[in-house]
């Protein structure tokens, strides 16, 4: 098992994850949702970079996030590990945000640092 792998595993199991109440992002968040417009059943998934750190996104997101939100004033990472080469990085902005976001079959994991073994996505 890859060593990202690993921690991305580990990592699920420790982050809390959180589920917005209404169609925006919570403040001091960066939120996904798994269908366009900031919606989708179960709701969205959120990650706090204000903990920092490495997180996994719940299942309903997981590699299917259609949407996203930023309420932060920092940047995080959106990665994708994939089954051969490097992986791949987006940069999300503070205010940041898509709709119909085109990264959507792509997200495996958030970060607040860049990760040097990772390429432009």
């Amino acid at each position: 098992m890859r060593r990202s792998a690993a921690l991305a595993l580990l990592c699920a199991a420790l982050v809390p994850t959180l589920a917005p109440t209404s169609a925006s992002a919570l403040p001091g968040h960066v939120c996904f949702w798994p269908e366009p417009g900031e919606t989708g059943a179960g709701g969205g998934w959120c990650y706090d970079p204000g903990r920092g750190g490495f997180a996994v996104p719940a299942d309903r997101v997981l590699r299917h996030a259609r949407s996203f939100g930023s309420q932060v004033d920092k940047t995080v990472y959106a990665l994708h590990f994939r089954a051969h080469g490097p992986c791949l990085q987006r940069v999300i902005r503070g205010g940041d945000y898509s709709e119909n976001w085109e990264w959507w079959d792509k997200l495996d994991a958030v970060d607040t640092t860049p990760h040097a073994d990772c390429e432009p996505g």
